[in-house]
């Protein structure tokens, strides 16, 4: 093999991106999404911006804050978002076509399209905004919504039969409304914001043209295909752009402008009074600009690649937050960063308390697509894996080098590292590699081992590998000589006396905090705890629980994407219907997450990752990730300082009062000032929590309360104080 020493300083293609939503109290979520797919902006009380996935707020500050389902929304994946400035409410279009308006601090719900079965497709592809209705341009026709009653009022075909007709975008001008349709462009009167029946007129002379746009500038109706502008009083191109695509006709103070895209480039033209066109902002800064807006400030471009610009007199990226790119990876983490190999894009993200940031060249060497990552206990050093390399990063960002596989090719899959600091990686195609003495090694292995899809990998406390066989084989384990004396590799099935597990189609596997080693499959989960392999067998025990008279294997006929152990042991099981809270044990399920009530966007989860100190649980979900602020974080070896959320108490909190860095599983008693005892519990790993209730279930009275830890051998002190700002 070949390193590379790079003792260099990482180069970030993109600012620091430090917008996010901050991490709340006990049981609260938030949305981690890539929002850098910027797609619409609209101007209202402040500029509200819709990514792909979730809409976000700028203020004049250029503050962000994001809007989801952790807040009050009630779906993800946004297609338009319109203002309407008569209510002071934002109407939220979805890929399901539900409907968010939003009033204030009120939202409201409209899912009666989506409920609906008379329309084989439902999309609503723009929002107009008229007086008190909306109209909303859909694949069958025009929905027109009330604004003030928050509901759909009628439906409207373009045309004279009644028939479904797809619609892309209307507008109103003259007291005509002007839409384009399927049909080509339909035009009719409108009385008091409402068509006159049976008068639609097809505007012959502009079908065939694929005209899908409107743009109402000046007493004017233009319209417009990917490479064509027109007027709706004239049939003749103002406007040709052969060589690339048409994104959004618009308007600043001046006049015209037109964002573009041509072979992954983008630019904002300005069309002269001539219908000649002069660049405003180039490809040097945008890749695929998708809209424009002027605020009287700003120009602000909506770029679905590298997100949202600021024009004025200069550019300025705003920093949205969230990753950088739809996380494809396996995800690391340790006590200070959490570690996001991107897969399908260059480099990785890094998330800590100052935010996301993204790392994507070193030094204008340009990083590879990275699938895999892990943290080094011994020195805190960050491991990443590549086709046939892994890059070794330094603690502190500042250095790395890349490890070059000779004669290895394959995905490096899977990284793993044992208590001791010894490091182990799986590579698609090769099997499985170790690291001895600073080299990296490949592990001979029985000839009958298929190696082709290898993709997940644990090693435990025995120094033994883990593996996920691939092609529904069960598992391979590798036991070194590092902790047992006898190196041995063993292939597990579903045999009773060689594996016993509840499907040769293994899913996930993770070890707990005793030594257990979980499996998942899609039949269930098999607990193992094996010894010494040249000398037991080793079978895996599977839970039979008791539900309503009828015992059943533990998640049977359950596919189990991922698990993962939280402070107090307790497994957090990743499914394709939701994520489910075990007890430490497996017998007891203690929640269950969907997308219906939870903010999950996405019942199939595929990874699961704690952060040990604050107890965050992160789901990467099939559409996007969030995380969730468990009751539980990794215990402290010595009572020191600790951390109480939130502190003071505000009178309108009725959240759960968080006690971080305890000892683990310690005793926390809350006293009053003259030592009566008002709430005793055991600490869940390394966090109390408590509800800010006495015994009796009421709230204390204002005033000042003394927090004492006590652990299991006895010995107890005063290590905080909390205070309540009002009482009942």
């Amino acid at each position: 093999m070949k390193i590379r020493n790079l003792t260099l300083f990482f180069c970030l293609i993109a600012l620091y991106c430090n917008a996010q939503n901050k991490l709340g109290g006990i049981g609260q979520w938030r949305e981690q999404y890539s929002n850098y797919n910027v797609q619409q902006l609209v101007m209202g009380d402040q500029l509200y911006v819709a990514s792909k996935h979730q809409v976000f707020t700028l203020n004049k500050s250029n503050e962000v804050d994001f809007l989801g389902k952790s807040n009050g929304l009630h779906e993800v994946g946004v297609t338009q978002i319109a203002w309407d400035k008569i209510q002071s409410q934002l109407i939220i279009a979805y890929n399901n076509s539900s409907i968010d308006i939003k009033q204030g601090d009120q939202v409201y719900l409209i899912n009666d399209l989506t409920l609906s079965n008379l329309y084989a497709s439902k999309k609503i592809n723009h929002i107009y905004i008229q007086g008190n209705w909306a109209f909303l341009s859909t694949s069958f026709g025009i929905v027109v919504l009330d604004l003030i009653q928050h509901e759909i009022k009628d439906t409207w075909f373009p045309n004279n039969n009644r028939q479904n007709a797809v619609t892309y975008q209307c507008a109103v001008l003259n007291d005509s409304i002007y839409a384009l349709t399927e049909n080509g462009l339909m035009i009719c009167p409108l009385k008091n914001n409402w068509i006159v029946n049976n008068q639609w007129q097809n505007k012959s002379s502009f079908n065939g043209l694929g005209l899908t746009k409107l743009h109402n500038y000046n007493g004017e109706m233009y319209l417009y295909n990917m490479h064509q502008i027109f007027k709706s009083s004239q049939t003749i191109a103002l406007l040709n752009y052969p060589n690339g695509n048409i994104q959004k006709l618009s308007n600043d103070k001046t006049g015209l402008l037109l964002a573009t895209q041509y072979n992954n480039k983008g630019n904002i033209l300005r069309i002269n009074t001539d219908y000649t066109t002069n660049s405003l902002i180039d490809s040097t800064e945008l890749i695929a600009p998708f809209d424009i807006l002027e605020d009287g400030t700003n120009l602000w471009v909506a770029d679905t690649v590298n997100g949202l610009l600021a024009h004025a007199n200069k550019n300025t990226w705003i920093n949205i937050g969230g990753p950088r790119y739809t996380i494809n990876g396996n995800v690391a983490i340790d006590e200070s960063n959490f570690i996001t190999p991107y897969g399908n894009n260059n480099g990785f993200g890094v998330y800590n308390e100052s935010g996301w940031h993204h790392y994507t060249q070193i030094n204008s060497v340009k990083l590879p697509l990275l699938n895999s990552s892990a943290v080094n206990p011994k020195d805190g050093s960050y491991w990443m894996g590549g086709v046939n390399q892994l890059i070794h990063v330094s603690s502190d960002f500042q250095k790395t080098e890349s490890i070059i596989l000779n004669n290895h090719n394959g995905t490096i899959t899977a990284i793993d590292f044992s208590k001791s600091g010894n490091g182990w990686a799986l590579q698609d195609q090769q099997g499985l590699i170790q690291q001895q003495n600073n080299n990296w090694t490949s592990i001979a292995a029985p000839a009958n081992f298929s190696f082709s899809g290898l993709h997940k990998m644990i090693v435990n406390q025995q120094e033994q590998a883990w593996i996920i066989a691939p092609n529904n084989q069960g598992i391979y384990v590798y036991q070194s000589a590092n902790y047992f004396p006898t190196a041995i590799w063993k292939q597990l099935s579903t045999s009773s006396n060689n594996g016993n597990l509840p499907s040769s189609k293994v899913t996930s596997i993770v070890e707990d905090a005793t030594g257990s080693i979980w499996v998942g499959t899609d039949n269930g989960i098999g607990i193992f705890q094996c010894g010494d392999l040249t000398k037991e067998a080793c079978n895996a025990f599977i839970p039979t629980l008791s539900n309503n008279g009828f015992n059943g294997y533990l998640f049977q006929k359950e596919t189990i994407n991922t698990m993962a152990v939280d402070g107090a042991n307790r497994k957090w099981i990743g499914t394709n219907n939701g994520v489910w809270l075990l007890s430490s044990d497996g017998y007891d399920i203690l929640a269950h997450f969907t997308q219906k009530n939870s903010p999950l966007p996405n019942d199939t989860v595929f990874q699961i990752i704690i952060a040990p100190i604050s107890g965050e649980v992160f789901f990467m979900s099939a559409n996007q990730m969030v995380s969730y602020r468990g009751t539980a974080t990794k215990g402290s070896n010595l009572q020191n300082t600790i951390s109480i959320f939130p502190n003071p108490v505000a009178p309108d909190y009725n959240g759960m009062i968080s006690i971080r860095g305890l000892i683990e599983n310690a005793i926390v008693k809350i006293t009053d000032l003259n030592g009566k005892l008002i709430f005793q519990t055991r600490a869940l790993g390394g966090q109390g929590v408590w509800n800010g209730k006495t015994y009796e279930g009421n709230k204390p009275a204002t005033g000042i309360y003394l927090v004492f830890v006590r652990d299991d051998t006895g010995n107890e002190k005063g290590i905080g104080k909390i205070v309540i700002t009002k009482g009942r």
